[in-house]
Order: C-alpha cells, then structure tokens, then sequence
C-alpha cells in the first residue's frame, strides 16, 4: 500500500572543411568556426578527420570485427567497415575481396597498440597487423546533443542538453546566458531526440493555483496536446514482495511545511487496529525547492524546522532536477519514528528521544545527512 500527500541577433556561418587528425583531439570536437552560432547550419558542423584503420579479408571479415569490437570506432551514425578507396578517392577495383575496419583513435595509435587478445585474433586469422589511415568525413549527424551545445555556446559557461518531456514535448530550463542560443538548442534537441516535436521554455516563474507557466516555443510544431502513459507502476514496481509503506510529498513548493502533520498521526500505540511493527515504519520521501547554495542542507534544515526533530544522520538526500536558473528540486526520505506516529500530543520533542530506524540509500550517491 502507498499513502499519497496532496500537496534575436542570428549570427550565419558558411560551411567549413577543415582535415584535422583526430588523435591530437583526444576526443571528437566540432570546427572551432561554429563557436557563437545562433541559428544552426548543420554543414558548418563537417570536417575530415584521419582515422586509424586495418585490412581484413571479406571472407573473415565478421570474425575479426567480432574479436576487435572493444578498439572499432564508435560514433552515432558511423560505419565502422567501409570499402577500400584508391589513392584518387574512388573504390578500389578488387572487387570486395578486402574491407577496411575503422578503429579507435584513442586506443589504436599503431600497430603496437594491439592488446595481446586482438594481436592473438589477428595472428590467428593471417591478418597483417598494419594500420594505415582513412580520411573519415564527419558531420552533424556523427555528434551528441552535449557535443554540438558544448562547441556553440561561450567556452567556460554552463551547457544544457536534458529536458523533461511529456509526450512529444521537450520542457527545458534556460539559464540566462543561454537564451541568445535558445532557437539553436530547441532544434538540436529535436534533431536528436526522435519523437520530440516540440522544445519550449518557461518564460516565468510558477506562481498560480494551478501551477501552469508561460512558455515560449523554441522549436519545432506549437502543439500543446500530449498523450503520456500512466507512470502508476512504478511504485508498486519498487515495492514488489515487500509491504511496505511509502508516503510521497510531492508537492515541492509546500511539502516541506506539512511534516508536522504525521506527529500523532495514528494516535494512541494501543489502538491495535492502526498498529504498525517496527520493521514496517512507513517511509517518507518529501520534495521541496531551494535556491540556497548548498540545496541539499537547505531542505534538510526546513524538514527539521518543520517535523521539529533532528534528521541528522536519519535521511537521504537527492537532487531531482534543476527546475529554474538558481533553483533545484530536491526529494528528502527517511523512515517515520514511531514515538511521532503513535503520540497524544504534538509539543516539541528532544531530538534524542525519537527512535529512527536505519534509512535505505535511494540513490547511488546520496548525501547524508
């Protein structure tokens, strides 16, 4: 069982080819000519690159490219096997009997390069351990949302590329120094996210009753009307063979305040109808915002204030997202004592006389409290 508590300056760039050896980037980076781009040219995006790569008989071909799969160069939209080419750039003329196989610039330098286990595969197949090098053409396609944002904006300056997405809409959060790129970033997100058709950003702060916002458009069709799954398995999911109790506060803007709620809650401890053992002591996980510095202090602090007991060593915490320039939203949990559960008053109680069961880790690095 759960418990549920309510709470434009466009700047163009022309098309740049520049061949530059991979290797001395350590890894992929995009011209430096795209840096401060507003509205987005995909073929400024393009240059040569030389690459690493090894001659393999066709008819072994599947063979040797299973046993050089952890050195193969791996990026989105890349072919990592490729015909020969003659010196003038067209096909070579043998008719498919070899194959060249690209590899990792950052593991394969030369032919020494080989771990023992490839070296062995190579050896054991009659494949010549000799790299030459292939000019390898990348584009807008080959990069990562973070790797196109990270060579546009201003060096030094935060950059965005999560979102959160109901449906085929992608909301973001736009710092301030990242709106003069807001219709570049709308786009690059769109391009690679499939099924995104729509990026916007809120343009203010959540002040209503009903915690609607306005938002501009940054990219894509200006379509409101989403269709989403139910998310309502996930907490039974996480609770499968288990009992236990989970209450969610996620109301972030008040949550925090409710928590002296739950001091009596079930009244009297004899009332065995409402008895609740010792291994079963509900679990809470509150959501709040916080603008401080040290968020997760913060929330931690207001919990306390507001439950009017210590926390200190009791709760976990983790950021769940950054919802605005300056302001995350952080999720408390720690397990319910059962001396504030079962109470006939609700005056202040020394921190040392609650009993607080050990509090489970929620995420892979939490702050402890």
């Amino acid at each position: 069982p759960s418990i549920h508590v309510p709470g434009s300056h466009t700047t163009g760039f022309r098309k740049t080819q520049a061949n530059i050896n991979i290797t001395d980037l350590g890894l992929y980076k995009p011209p430096q000519t795209v840096r401060g781009m507003t509205e987005l040219d995909r073929a400024a995006f393009s240059q040569t690159v030389s690459v690493p790569a090894i001659r393999i008989p066709t008819i072994i071909l599947n063979k040797v490219v299973k046993s050089l799969k952890k050195v193969a160069l791996q990026r989105p939209g890349l072919k990592r096997v490729v015909e020969e080419h003659n010196e003038d750039g067209n096909k070579d003329s043998s008719k498919g009997e070899h194959r060249l196989l690209l590899l990792d610039p950052n593991s394969i330098t030369s032919a020494d390069s080989f771990g023992s286990e490839e070296a062995e595969a190579l050896k054991a197949y009659g494949v010549a351990q000799e790299i030459q090098k292939y000019q390898l053409k990348l584009t807008y396609e080959n990069l990562k949302s973070e790797e196109i944002l990270r060579a546009v904006l201003p060096e030094g300056q935060d950059v965005t590329s999560g979102f959160s997405r109901v449906g085929h809409i992608a909301h973001m959060n736009l710092r301030d120094h990242q709106l003069p790129y807001r219709k570049l970033i709308g786009q690059v997100i769109i391009d690679k996210n499939p099924g995104v058709t729509c990026v916007v950003n809120k343009t203010n702060t959540i002040d209503s009753t009903y915690r609607n916002f306005q938002m501009e458009v940054l990219a894509g069709e200006s379509n409101m009307v989403a269709k989403v799954r139910p998310v309502r398995e996930r907490l039974p999911a996480l609770m499968k063979g288990s009992q236990k109790i989970h209450v969610v506060m996620n109301l972030p803007a008040l949550a925090l305040e409710f928590l002296d709620a739950f001091r009596g809650l079930l009244g009297p401890e004899p009332d065995q109808s409402l008895f609740c053992p010792y291994d079963n002591l509900p679990q809470v996980h509150c959501y709040g915002f916080s603008k401080e510095d040290d968020a997760q202090r913060d929330v931690v602090e207001r919990a306390e204030v507001s439950f009017k007991i210590s926390l200190q060593g009791r709760c976990s915490v983790h950021l769940v997202r950054n919802v605005a320039p300056n302001k995350e939203m952080m999720c408390v949990s720690f397990t319910l004592p059962r001396g504030v559960l079962y109470s006939t008053h609700t005056q202040d109680r020394s921190p040392s006389q609650e009993s607080f069961p050990c509090v489970r880790t929620l995420t892979a690095s939490p702050f402890t409290c």
